[in-house]
């Protein structure tokens, strides 16, 4: 058994209950910090348990960082629309809290800390391959939220306490909390279920990372011993670097009958490229997992019924958020303040 222990929070999560499954596969003690407020997945764990708590108020659980090596920081409201639903949730929980955890790990002794932050940090990259040294063009209170917590965990850097931040691509692949919310994941789940693929404009760029990569990436960052207090790290890799309509026309090889439609008038503004060499470099990770390959067993998941339409609410966090407030908008309490209101219902059940 492995004699480090690694607290992840968002554990639930899309990411995190990959990450969870690994980390406990190969022996570490891991401790799975989650709401449950967009999902309450959990991965059957051997060396580890779970605690439902909520990062916003890490005061209330942080006597657990005592007994912890590292922290792997990847609670937060993930993804532009559902950013976009509360703004003030969106800060309180990607930003602010993520200023609480820090604080609360300085005090108890952690110096290890891993944040998921975003490549969409780029936002617009101009036809050249953004490098940690491009400026950030952020499209998103999403991107925004994830910059100014990289901030503050580097102005926070130091002997004590050693930040390393991985911008992580955009996911897709199988998760046992599943998505459909996520580019690939869903253009596929329509080619399946509709025969149709929309694609709004088609010719920007994104950089694309397997979810299972990702889990790696964070043990290759976990297991690593870098000489500087400080990393940051582009996560994913060159070979995925991607335009829209290039991942639909993948798609469409591989599902038989399977059309594209394209909507220029509501094509995306963001547009970016991403170097990835550093983390290649600082950490010997290379993907090993293709886009071809995963739509073909996303392609036979959804096929196989295994996610009914795909359409569940369930399946997209903007969709989930934007029920539970749904919910808690009926509460005359709080008619002005759903961020109050999500935090009531959540305590409630």
């Amino acid at each position: 058994m492995n004699n480090r222990s690694v607290l992840v929070t968002g554990a639930h999560g899309y990411l995190g209950s990959v990450l969870m499954g690994e980390l406990d596969s190969r022996g570490y003690r891991t401790v799975g910090v989650d709401n449950g407020l967009m999902s309450d997945v959990r991965v059957p764990l051997r060396h580890g348990s779970y605690v439902d708590a909520d990062i916003r108020k890490c005061d209330d659980w942080a006597p657990i960082l005592d007994e912890v090596d590292a922290v792997v920081h990847l609670a937060a409201i993930v993804g532009d629309p559902a950013c976009g639903l509360d703004e003030d949730l969106a800060w309180q929980t990607n930003y602010l809290a993520t200023v609480s955890l820090t604080e609360a790990c300085r005090r108890h002794g952690v110096r290890d800390f891993f944040f998921a932050s975003t490549c969409s940090n780029y936002g617009l990259s101009f036809g050249e391959a953004a490098g940690l040294h491009t400026a950030l063009h952020p499209q998103s209170v999403y991107a925004e939220s994830k910059i100014y917590s990289e901030h503050h965990l580097l102005s926070n850097a130091g002997e004590g306490f050693r930040p390393r931040i991985l911008r992580l691509s955009t996911l897709y692949g199988l998760s046992p909390r599943m998505r459909f919310d996520l580019s690939i994941n869903v253009m596929t789940a329509h080619a399946v279920n509709r025969g149709e693929i929309t694609v709004n404009g088609g010719f920007q760029w994104r950089p694309f990372l397997h979810v299972r990569d990702a889990a790696e990436a964070f043990i290759r960052a976990i297991e690593a011993r870098p000489a500087s207090p400080l990393s940051v790290w582009n996560c994913g890799s060159a070979a995925q670097n991607h335009r829209i309509i290039d991942i639909a026309e993948i798609i469409a090889a591989e599902v038989q009958g399977a059309q594209i439609l394209r909507r220029e008038a509501d094509a995306d503004s963001r547009d970016y490229l991403v170097d990835f060499a550093g983390i290649g470099e600082d950490l010997g990770f290379t993907p090993s997992r293709g886009v071809v390959e995963e739509v073909r067993l996303l392609a036979q998941a959804v096929g196989s019924g295994r996610f009914g339409s795909c359409a569940g609410t369930e399946y997209s966090n903007n969709e989930t958020l934007r029920a539970l407030m749904r919910t808690v908008h009926t509460d005359s309490a709080f008619p002005n303040n759903p961020t109050a209101a999500i935090r009531l219902a959540h305590q409630n059940g």
